[in-house]
């Protein structure tokens, strides 16, 4: 199966560190500010097109509302069932997290200082 996970990286949440998502597999990769990384199956696509496409949808609210509060999406790796989830998942997710090119946790964000 092909990844094809794209970053939303044109907008700043307050709660929000980082967002993959990746329409062809129907999955979304969100980290939350100073907390954990969690994998989503079964995310509308259309949901993740119109983030992708449409630069005015906050963050938070669509994390919210199309992954947290969601019926549809699928959390496969939080603290309670991560142990459960099958090994495939679980190396996908591991395999994803470890590419030097995903951004971590630690990063800290340099802001421009002003005179």
């Amino acid at each position: 199966m092909i990844s094809m996970f794209l970053t939303i990286n044109n907008r700043t949440s307050s709660s929000i560190e980082n967002l993959q998502v990746d329409a062809l597999n129907k999955q979304a990769i969100v980290t939350f500010k100073g907390s954990n990384t969690y994998l989503y199956d079964n995310v509308s696509t259309r949901a993740i097109v119109n983030l992708i496409f449409n630069p005015d949808v906050s963050l938070g609210f669509w994390v919210n509302n199309n992954l947290v509060k969601s019926k549809r999406a699928i959390v496969s790796n939080s603290a309670v069932d991560y142990a459960t989830i099958n090994e495939s998942k679980r190396a996908r997710l591991e395999e994803i997290l470890s590419n030097p090119d995903y951004p971590k946790n630690d990063k800290r964000i340099n802001l421009p200082s002003f005179v």
